[in-house]
């Protein structure tokens, strides 16, 4: 779970990551979710339903990759 009332810009992020994936999936989540979508380049252009998706797909590509 995220609850997070300034991510540095002044916008909150609240989040529940059901763990689905497990656990493991839910900590990772938790850990990589704000970072991720802050470098949005539709993030930082305040196009925020964009800058969700993309950060959302990110997350799905990292938990693919071995380190993830």
């Amino acid at each position: 779970m995220i609850i997070n009332l300034d991510i540095g810009d002044g916008n909150s992020v609240f989040a529940v990551f059901d763990g689905h994936g497990g656990e493991h999936v839910a900590r990772f989540c938790k850990k990589h979710f704000v970072e991720l979508l802050l470098k949005r380049p539709s993030y930082i252009e305040k196009n925020y339903p964009k800058a969700l998706e993309s950060a959302f797909l990110e997350m799905d590509n990292m938990l693919l990759r071995p380190a993830g």
